[in-house]
């Protein structure tokens, strides 16, 4: 019984304090109340042996971490130019990469691109795109190959298409 009115007056205090935010923190207070709310949920139901314990510390901890987070994002400004100069330098790498990836494969001619994927000189569009399917089905990274030659017979397609 003393839980209910525990609950009960848990849940006035924050329709009060819901009613008297501004609309644009309405959100951001219902999300922070629903939070505490569960945390407390969780530690009566652990308190009355309905709830393991470990249950109850991970909902508690919860509200605890999205606080945390928040003060860090506040007091922590330094931080955001740090992510951001880490992302970008990771993008970067990525490049080199895959510059250093293109720069492996030679360039593709029209006749390569045609007896890598079997076709003749005149095939039409559709041989074209039915003989890459037919390679690309078996030597696919997913299916057993290899990105070479996946890379190779989509440039070879590629090729072959917008030269027609």
């Amino acid at each position: 019984m003393i839980l209910l009115i525990a609950v009960g007056i848990f849940a006035w205090l924050a329709w009060q304090k819901f009613k008297a935010s501004a609309p644009q923190e309405r959100r951001k207070l219902l999300l922070q109340w629903l939070l505490i709310g569960l945390a407390l949920i969780a530690v009566l139901l652990a308190i009355s042996g309905r709830l393991h314990w470990v249950g109850a510390a991970i909902a508690l901890t919860l509200p605890v971490l999205g606080r945390t987070l928040s003060w860090l994002g506040r007091h922590l400004p330094w931080l955001a130019p740090l992510l951001a100069k880490h992302a970008q330098a990771r993008q970067q790498q990525k490049a080199q990469e895959n510059a250093s990836d293109a720069d492996k494969a030679p360039p593709l001619t029209p006749d390569e691109a045609r007896r890598i994927l079997g076709v003749g000189s005149a095939a039409s569009r559709e041989e074209i795109i039915g003989a890459h399917r037919k390679l690309i089905q078996k030597l696919h990274p997913d299916r057993g190959g290899n990105d070479y030659l996946a890379s190779r017979i989509n440039a070879a397609k590629e090729l072959l298409l917008r030269n027609l």
